[in-house]
């Protein structure tokens, strides 16, 4: 039998056996050093972070460290930075704190060599995913850090040799679906977030003595959930989600007591806000809230705000009569918003509100007494004595619904609705002295009554003064708002047209009015016998004049008014004070009015004679 080949066979298979033999050593080489490299990197990322005076404060720990050269990255594997137990030195500064505990922690283009040879961190890029976040806040400006100081600098005196945090750059940081605690023990607030994303570009951290400065091009913030308990204030809970910001090329500078900050622009976006007041009484919520610093504008959409419990409630802890509100919008819109100087001067200025779809309803009960201590001012007064500095050009509210509910001081409720309601309102502002706040209204009263109205409030006095007309409507329609404040029904009778106009100062009002209408016929109904409400309407019916004018060759009855003010109320009861005692004077003149009418009367006669 032939045996050639043979030698080949096993040359080739020595060979094999030494390339097996070769690459098992280098495998086992590699993996040696892969778990070598990997302690070194671990050691090194330690001794860098110990390094740094941040280290007296707060200690890192860690599962494990993974490298992939070809990406330059490390992976670190549940790890923990949460603030020691006794500090290694003292910074009485120092009130806050926080703890981070992360599944992973992954630094891209990670210099190697620099970390391992001097135990330097130099990074690009940094992701946190699903970190556990716990922050505790004191006082009232938070110190989390230690700062490079002169008691820094006698430490290194006496041995030890640790670096401030110095110069750092990074071009992007990012929190993934984190989970954050926060607890502000000064405000006594606790809030949980749920899904909290961050992403920061660009970022770069220097100290100097006793300052941080800040800056990056672009933040974006991200909350899923948030959840909120406060104990001071006028709010209890607190809840929304979907809430979003960002903010581009933002500088700051922290010391240990002052934050100076400067950005080229930031936009602001919650989703489905909830509060509850501290009280539990009231219940405020929000569709959506957009804000943008570029566009100058905050828009807001389906905004409530609703009491949890009855008027009985509401009441109870009032001794005298107290206004109740409540209501929604549809849409409010803030245009031209100068956040500028909102921000850096505290002043408020702003083009135009716009506010879409209102209901409101106002509450009073006057079975309580007034408060004979308190005098309201006029609506010019107001603002002018807002502490702020206040502009806003202009306020407009479309399909406006108001329902007004009164319990009377028998005990029943009168009930008002103006509806279809348009408002305008000009200059509310306390930087013009020498100028005015107009407000035009154009509504219907029970959908029946159609008014025009205006008023002006000059700031440089207690007065306004007002304006306005009622179209033509059958006044048999307003019977159900009439008795609720009267027994008089209406039987027939047309409004043919309402003016008036006047002026209301501190004390008094006074104005002329002019109530065209025919064919009024009423009823008084008392709580009596049939015959005396029968006798009475007859009488009423008698002396007053079924129309005005009375007929085509009289003039039409055109009277003056005067009133003194209730000075416990404010200018909406001087407004209805003053249109009421016009109505009467119509009906039942006085010695001046029937004088001034008997002039009317001889005039008109005197020029149809010609």
């Amino acid at each position: 039998m032939s045996t050639e080949g043979s030698p080949k066979k096993k040359k080739w298979f020595g060979v094999r056996i030494l390339l097996i033999a070769i690459l098992s050593i280098l495998f086992l080489a590699g993996f040696f050093l892969y778990i070598n490299v990997n302690r070194l990197l671990s050691e090194a990322l330690l001794k860098s972070f110990n390094s740094n005076i941040i280290s007296d404060v707060y200690e890192l720990k860690f599962e494990k460290l993974t490298i992939n050269p070809l990406e330059r990255s490390l992976r670190v594997y549940n790890a923990t930075l949460q603030p020691r137990e006794k500090p290694l030195n003292d910074y009485p500064y120092i009130n806050s704190s926080f703890s981070l505990k992360a599944e992973r922690l992954t630094l891209i283009n990670v210099e190697l060599f620099s970390l391992l040879r001097s135990n330097i961190l130099n990074v690009e890029r940094i992701a946190i995913t699903k970190p556990d976040v716990e922050l505790q806040l004191n006082g009232s400006n938070y110190v989390l850090l230690p700062f490079n100081d002169s008691t820094f600098v006698a430490r290194e005196s006496e041995g030890t040799k640790k670096i401030s945090i110095g110069t750092f750059n990074l071009v992007e940081f990012q929190l993934i679906d984190a989970s954050l605690h926060t607890i502000n023990s000064n405000k006594q607030r606790e809030f949980e977030i749920k899904k909290f994303n961050f992403s920061l570009y660009d970022l770069i951290i220097g100290q100097q003595e006793r300052e941080y400065m800040t800056s990056f091009n672009r933040v974006v913030l991200g909350i899923g959930d948030f959840n909120g308990s406060l104990q001071k204030g006028p709010v209890q809970q607190i809840g929304f989600n979907n809430f979003n910001i960002g903010i581009d090329s933002l500088n700051l500078q922290l010391t240990k007591d002052t934050l100076i900050y400067r950005f080229h622009d930031f936009r602001v976006g919650v989703d489905s806000l909830d509060i509850q007041t501290t009280d539990s009484l009231f219940h405020v919520t929000m569709k959506s809230f957009v804000l943008s610093y570029q566009e100058k504008s905050i828009n807001l959409k389906a905004v409530s705000f609703k009491p949890n419990v009855s008027h009985a409630a509401l009441q109870k802890d009032h001794q005298f009569q107290h206004v109740e509100f409540s209501g929604s919008v549809a849409t409010l819109n803030m245009i031209h918003v100068n956040f500028d100087s909102l921000l850096y001067a505290k002043k408020f200025f702003i083009d135009d509100i716009l506010i879409d779809s209102v209901e409101a309803s106002i509450f009073k009960d006057k079975t309580k007494s007034l408060d004979t201590t308190r005098f309201p001012i006029y609506l010019d007064q107001s603002i002018t004595n807002i502490s702020q500095r206040v502009l806003i050009k202009n306020v407009k509210a479309t399909h406006v619904q108001l329902a007004n509910t009164e319990r009377l001081p028998d005990s029943t409720l009168a009930k008002v609705k103006i509806t279809r309601a348009t408002v305008d309102v000009k200059n509310i502002t306390n930087l013009d002295p020498k100028g005015s706040l107009t407000i035009e209204a154009d509504a219907y009263i029970e959908g029946k009554a159609h008014f025009i109205a205006s008023l002006n409030f000059p700031y440089s006095k207690p007065q306004f003064g007002f304006q306005g007309v009622v179209k033509k409507f059958n006044l048999v329609d307003l019977n159900s708002l009439i008795q609720n404040y009267t027994p008089v029904k209406i039987n027939t009778g047309v409004l043919d047209e309402l003016t008036f106009s006047g002026l209301a100062e501190n004390t008094k009002a006074s104005g002329t009015l002019k109530f065209l209408y025919h064919d009024m016929n009423i009823d008084i109904e008392l709580q009596k016998a049939k015959w005396t409400s029968g006798l009475l309407a007859f009488a009423a019916n008698t002396v007053l004049a079924s129309s005005n004018p009375g007929s085509a060759d009289l003039p039409p009855r055109v009277v003056q008014f005067h009133i003194d003010r209730n000075m416990n109320k404010g200018f909406v009861n001087v407004l209805i004070k003053s249109i009421l005692n016009g109505l009467k004077e119509t009906m039942i003149m006085s010695k001046e009015n029937k004088k001034t009418y008997k002039e009317a009367k001889q005039k008109m006669k005197e020029e149809n004679t010609k």
